[in-house]
């Protein structure tokens, strides 16, 4: 029986726990999952997958309900072994018509995630193990059982003539009641965490935002950008690349980018707080953010961009208050083994960087912010109407929402 059970087990367990990854990562997409994430960088399947309209039934997360199940599934298995024997006819009974409705809802979640564009490999983790587990099952009941002894078994538990079985009865209701409640309850819960915006707030942001005098602007050039050229909606960003506020930003892309993939651009112009290569500023607030613009500059023309400034804000909290060209080269080295990026666009990274002359395209997007009477970084331009700052991750979702509906 063990080389069944056990088995059974790990994969159910596994399940739970992929299932709890998933639950976490519905409410804080930024999570790093390191080697189990669904893909390195900003565009990550596993987190469109888990903001996009199919991740919730009745505004509870799916992944909550994949944790029931799973941890039901669990509870099962070892109380059948623990019973040694005593109910393993019964488990497989209520196993089997589980894991059968469990694989029908797992091919109608696989469609709607196939109908986002994305493919969530966790998901499609707990998918496989549900098929797993019941490979197993069904090699347990043939070499072990008769599905008439089987059916039996479901039929005493159900319908229990004895004290003892209404009592098993009662207390396997009462368990499946009170895990669905804690675990339902608490996935509401987390909602409900500092920083989360709530309908009404959303609503008045944007009821200001859009009283707001829309601009008609032209910005400057420039192919510091993440997103797909022909996408519905342009964000054009205002950016100190060594900005602590361009920090938080940067968690908020994380979300909004693989979110809307596909729908979205965020343009991004240099606008460094260093007085060294920003006329406009009287004395430096962010030393070096002149180099971090320019290292920003070489990965755009070499043609990774995206990876390099991934890298530069996944890293900020070592250099933040001491970037130098040692960080730089450590960013480039990082982005060359984690995207594989071809040597040849290292090598024209590096020659940019080592190139002393002033770089145009920084100097034309300072220009135009001070036109633009920038003050703060960053500084987030979306329809001809200015954000300054950093809005909350649902206040800036609530205005792309209105703008991709438009």
């Amino acid at each position: 029986m063990k080389k069944y059970i056990i088995p059974m087990l790990i994969l159910s367990v596994s399940g739970a726990v992929i299932s709890c990854v998933l639950l976490y990562q519905h409410y804080f997409p930024d999570l790093e999952l390191g080697f189990i994430s669904c893909k390195s960088g900003l565009s990550n399947p596993c987190v469109a997958v888990g903001q996009s309209k199919y991740s919730s039934i009745f505004g509870i997360p799916v992944a909550a309900f994949g944790i029931i199940y799973f941890m039901l599934l669990t509870f099962m298995i070892l109380v059948a072994d623990y019973a040694k024997g005593k109910y393993y006819k019964i488990f497989c009974g209520i196993a089997l018509h589980l894991i059968t409705a469990g694989l029908i809802v797992d091919v109608i979640l696989g469609i709607l995630m196939i109908k986002t564009g994305q493919i969530c490999q966790l998901c499609a983790a707990t998918y496989a193990i549900n098929l797993a587990i019941l490979i197993v099952l069904i090699f347990f009941i043939k070499n072990n059982f008769y599905m008439n002894e089987i059916k039996e078994s479901l039929k005493s538990f159900f319908i229990p003539k004895d004290s003892d079985g209404k009592a098993v009865l009662a207390l396997s209701v009462i368990f499946v009641f009170s895990l669905s409640a804690a675990i339902l309850t608490g996935a509401n819960l987390i909602k409900f965490k500092p920083g989360f915006a709530q309908s009404q707030d959303i609503d008045k942001f944007l009821s200001n935002f859009y009283n707001h005098k829309k601009e008609s602007i032209n910005f400057p050039e420039s192919n510091l950008t993440i997103g797909k050229p022909d996408a519905k909606l342009k964000i054009y960003i205002f950016n100190d690349f060594l900005c602590s506020a361009c920090r938080k930003l940067y968690e908020i892309e994380k979300n909004i980018i693989p979110k809307y993939e596909g729908k979205i651009e965020l343009i991004y112009f240099h606008y460094p707080l260093d007085k060294s290569c920003n006329k406009d500023m009287e004395e430096t607030i962010f030393t070096n953010s002149c180099l971090a613009s320019k290292s920003m500059y070489a990965a755009a023309r070499a043609g990774f961009f995206e990876e390099y400034f991934y890298i530069h804000f996944a890293n900020y909290d070592n250099y933040k208050d001491d970037f130098n060209i040692e960080h730089i080269n450590k960013n480039l080295a990082q982005a060359g083994d984690q995207f594989k990026i071809k040597p040849e666009a290292i090598e024209k990274f590096k020659s940019i960087m080592n190139n002393s002359k002033n770089i145009d395209q920084i100097s034309k997007h300072i220009e135009a912010a001070i036109k633009l009477k920038i003050e703060s970084t960053p500084t987030i331009y979306i329809s001809g109407r200015k954000l300054s700052g950093v809005p909350a991750k649902k206040l800036l979702e609530g205005i792309i929402e209105k703008e991709l509906n438009n």
